[in-house]
């Protein structure tokens, strides 16, 4: 972990609190993320053809793991929760490689973990115009609309084409 990122960290770790109540009626900015992800964005991943659940999809496929996930900050808390999305890709063969050099690995791998660094992966605000990385905010109380139009454009305009062509190179 570098300075910047422990700096960061502690002065989240350690900061002034405020207290915040459940019984105040709002919908805590975790179930309003879970919702997102269940009822809203995966609906949208798989009627373009991805595959999977919980904040993890994958394109079909048999020659390679085309796969997107969404990652939660570590940051996040009862008053906000902040999230981003990453891609992967990794033809199987290329996999079964490196799990034989590195047998701790998984049988699939995860999206949201970079396991060797000729692995592509990828964070989708580095698809978009602005090629910077994005994370997008929930707070408690603040209308979910805007966040979630955000997350379903960038991931239906850059990220599924993204994993498409991935997929499309080994044709």
């Amino acid at each position: 972990m570098d300075d910047s990122t422990l700096r960061r960290y502690l002065a989240w770790k350690y900061r002034r609190r405020v207290p915040v109540s459940d019984e105040d009626g709002l919908t805590s900015p975790r179930e309003v993320y879970r919702d997102l992800v269940k009822s809203d964005f995966a609906p949208a991943l798989r009627s373009v053809g991805l595959r999977g659940s919980n904040g993890r999809f994958k394109l079909p496929s048999t020659v390679c793991w085309a796969q997107l996930g969404f990652q939660k900050s570590w940051f996040s808390d009862r008053q906000e929760v902040r999230f981003t999305v990453n891609l992967s890709f990794v033809t199987t063969d290329e996999w079964e490689r490196k799990r034989a050099e590195l047998p701790h690995l998984p049988a699939a791998p995860a999206p949201t973990v970079r396991y060797w660094l000729g692995q592509t992966v990828e964070r989708i605000g580095w698809l978009t115009p602005q090629r910077a990385d994005k994370w997008w905010s929930l707070i408690r109380g603040a209308d979910p609309a805007p966040v979630r139009d955000d997350v379903l454009a960038d991931l239906i305009t850059y990220a599924v084409p993204w994993l498409r062509s991935k997929v499309s190179e080994l044709s």
